[in-house]
């Protein structure tokens, strides 16, 4: 080995090496920040109290009374089905939720918000097409936790609306919870479109159940899950690996969702509701794509800036996007998209989009960032938890 050659092995070493040193340092701050997160985030909760129209949802809507069962609580979505808006399953939830009171309410919230950060995560693990920290080891496992932190650092720090969208309790069931269900319905999907994973168990059963309920969430998140397995259930039909059993559930999930969404949105009760908006029925189309315009500003662009960056270096290193990265996209375009259709589009309505669009720049990062290029998820996922916790410390403080 020539001196030259000698100098450069030494060189990339000592950077492999401090790559390693770095690595290990945030995943050990990210061990100790996740927890903290985690109780800052049932604290916030607990700062905020029921308001608003949790104290409407909190009694029977064809009494006024307060709730006092399950059977009231159907009693109400079948009144709030007629008169008021199509998201049932959510609103149930909503209320089931109000019932228990606010402390469970809390603990339900955290817990909700953990699960979906968990989604998130597998979710940009399928993605990102490896598993980072494959094996059995210490050091394997504990390269899952920075890469966890940086998923629900991007969900506390990207949020349009923190405040409104997980810690008011009626924000929280309409976009945390149904999160929650798109995502695992986003998950089976994405999962077909690998030939080596294996379907979830019983797939073939709870996809109906799974579907409907996914559709049936928010006007906008929906439908463009619905589109989505549409979509991958035409890229599998068109294989003809694919197994007939896995076209058929596919087949029926996508149709579940597309029966929810059409019940969703075509609620008697969201046509009463839509008379009473004037002043956002007044807008033309040019100002409602102004107002949409001002949305990608406003409520998106945390998210789209991680993307765009994420992209970028997923490029540099000449990764392809993949079917599975498009089908994603696709979905988080068309549910931003879909806002159009509506008089008025509040920053709470873009939560799903800006989940979407975080799985999506969380991949391309492990991809990049787990490969022979270094470990660069652990110094990003610290940065960006260290701002989620002032974020959340802020909303206790104040």
């Amino acid at each position: 080995m020539s001196e030259k050659a000698r100098k450069n092995n030494i060189t990339e070493n000592r950077k492999n090496s401090a790559s390693v040193n770095m690595y290990k340092a945030a995943a050990s701050a990210s061990v100790v920040l996740l927890p903290l997160a985690a109780l800052l985030l049932f604290f916030s909760n607990a700062h905020v109290p029921f308001m608003m129209d949790d104290l409407w949802y909190s009694t029977d809507l064809t009494t006024g009374l307060k709730l006092q069962g399950l059977s009231d609580v159907i009693h109400s979505q079948i009144w709030h089905y007629n008169y008021w808006g199509g998201r049932v399953f959510t609103h149930a939830f909503l209320q089931l939720s109000l019932m228990s009171g606010e402390v469970m309410a809390d603990i339900i919230n955290t817990l909700m918000t953990l699960v979906l950060v968990f989604e998130m995560y597998q979710l940009s693990k399928l993605l990102c097409g490896r598993m980072p920290g494959s094996g059995t080891s210490k050091k394997s496992i504990l390269a899952h936790v920075p890469t966890y932190s940086l998923c629900f650092a991007m969900l506390i720090s990207c949020c349009p609306n923190f405040m409104m969208s997980m810690l008011w309790q009626a924000g929280c069931a309409n976009y945390v919870y149904s999160s929650v269900w798109i995502l695992f319905f986003y998950i089976c999907y994405v999962r077909a479109l690998d030939a080596e994973k294996k379907d979830f168990p019983l797939v073939w059963l709870f996809i109906i159940p799974l579907g409907l309920i996914t559709g049936w969430s928010t006007e906008n998140m929906g439908p463009s899950s619905c589109v989505a397995a549409l979509a991958v259930t035409v890229i599998c039909a068109r294989d003809r690996n694919t197994p007939l059993t896995k076209r058929v559930w596919m087949a029926l999930g996508a149709a579940a969702s597309f029966i929810g969404s059409v019940l969703c949105i075509l609620a008697p009760g969201n046509f009463i509701r839509k008379s009473d908006s004037t002043e956002d029925l007044a807008l033309t189309f040019p100002e409602r794509m102004i107002q949409m315009l001002r949305g990608i500003g406003s409520y998106l662009f945390p998210a789209l800036l991680l993307l765009a960056a994420s992209y970028v270096l997923y490029r540099v290193y000449k990764n392809k996007v993949t079917p599975k990265l498009i089908v994603v996209l696709a979905g988080a375009l068309l549910s931003y998209g879909a806002m159009i259709m509506s008089p008025h589009y509040p920053d709470r309505a873009a939560f799903g989009t800006c989940v979407l669009i975080e799985c999506c720049a969380c991949a391309m990062m492990m991809k990049v960032f787990n490969g022979k290029e270094g470990k660069g998820t652990g110094p990003l996922a610290c940065i960006l938890m260290a701002s989620s916790v002032m974020v959340m410390f802020s909303i206790i403080i104040l």
